[in-house]
């Protein structure tokens, strides 16, 4: 397959944390989460026009499922 559709990445954390992420090809995104057993569930996306901004609402969406802990760059 040389042009797919999407693209996804798996972060995972401490207690069982993890954020899901879908990149499609449209310029939108799936994104799921569980910080802990009763805060889970499904963060918004909006268009994505660019790699920077999929970049953008990735950090974002780090911090608030795994906690700042500083850029990591």
């Amino acid at each position: 397959m040389t042009e797919p559709d999407s693209i996804g990445v798996l972060i995972t954390g401490p207690g069982d944390a993890q954020l899901s992420a879908v990149l499609f090809r449209g310029g939108w995104a799936d994104i799921d989460f569980i910080a802990t057993i009763d805060d889970a569930g499904t963060l918004p996306t909006s268009d994505i026009d660019s790699a920077r901004a999929f970049r953008d609402l990735l950090d974002r969406y780090v911090a608030r499922v795994f906690g700042s802990q500083g850029s990591g760059r």
